[in-house]
């Protein structure tokens, strides 16, 4: 994922469809501690023209995991 200019690899953990849009939770590396504002936008490169992903909320109590949302409208 690009994340404010950076690149960053992400393990995909779930997808889920949500009817509007596509849940996903990624999970960051041990080292990493991002936090992210509600609805900030990230891009998902090699994802097509609705590349983009917006931050949804932290699903899990390690801060680790992070769930994005992909709105089927972009």
């Amino acid at each position: 994922m690009v994340i404010r200019g950076k690149n960053y690899l992400v393990t995909c953990l779930d997808v889920f469809d949500a009817g509007y849009g596509f849940y996903f939770d990624a999970l960051f590396a041990d080292a990493l501690r991002i936090k992210f504002a509600e609805g900030e936008a990230c891009a998902i490169p090699g994802f097509g023209m609705k590349g983009s992903a917006d931050f949804a909320s932290h699903p899990k109590r390690d801060k680790r995991t992070v769930r994005f949302l992909i709105s089927k409208w972009g």
